[in-house]
This record gives C-alpha cells, structure tokens and sequence, in this order.
C-alpha cells in the first residue's frame, strides 16, 4: 500500500491544526442552516405516509407471525414423530449418581 509523501518526504498531518478547525457553534449555525433548506412534508402527506407505514408494519407483522406459526407446527410434528419412532430402539439412558460404583473385594 502506498503512502502519500510530501515533497520532503514527510507525511502531511491527518487532521488541520486545532485552530484551524470550526468550532461547535459553527458546527451547529450550519446545521440550522441546512435544516431550514428542508422541504418538510404538509399534514395531509405527513398522515398518508404514516398511515402507509403503519400498514406495512401490520401487513409484515401478521405475515412473519404466520409464517412462524406454521414452521413451529412443522417442527414439533417433527420431533414428536421421530421421538416416538426412534424411542423402542434407543436403549434406556443409566441414571447418573456422580458416585463410582466399587466392586466389593473377595
């Protein structure tokens, strides 16, 4: 990767000298003035937007919401079928004690 070198051979500085830098008020008129260059939306545009996002979050809500209901169902069919199936095969589990087991001695 290549660096970018003045013609003495120095680096230039990644940031201009502090005093050189606009200060907080500055910072803050120009984001006043940015902000009243915005068109802002009327009422009646405001209320027919937000009554669109709010139908789209219904309409997502209810279709993720079925599309869980009907995986949830899918999987617990699932797993009672194979839980049921599989369990005459599968050897009854060893209870554990946490204490070994010793054989007494002759």
């Amino acid at each position: 990767m290549a660096t970018r070198t003045t013609a003495g051979g120095r680096r230039p500085p990644l940031a201009p000298a502090r005093a050189e830098r606009a200060g907080l008020r500055e910072y803050f008129r120009g984001v006043w003035d940015e902000l009243r260059k915005v068109v802002w939306p009327g009422r009646d545009e405001l209320l027919r937007m937000t009554g669109i996002v709010v139908a789209t979050v219904i309409l997502f809500g209810i279709l993720i919401g079925g599309a869980d209901y009907i995986l949830s169902i899918g999987v617990r069919q699932l797993y009672t079928t194979s839980s049921t199936s599989s369990g005459a095969a599968s050897p009854a589990p060893t209870p554990v004690t946490g204490v070994p087991h010793a054989t007494p001695l002759p």
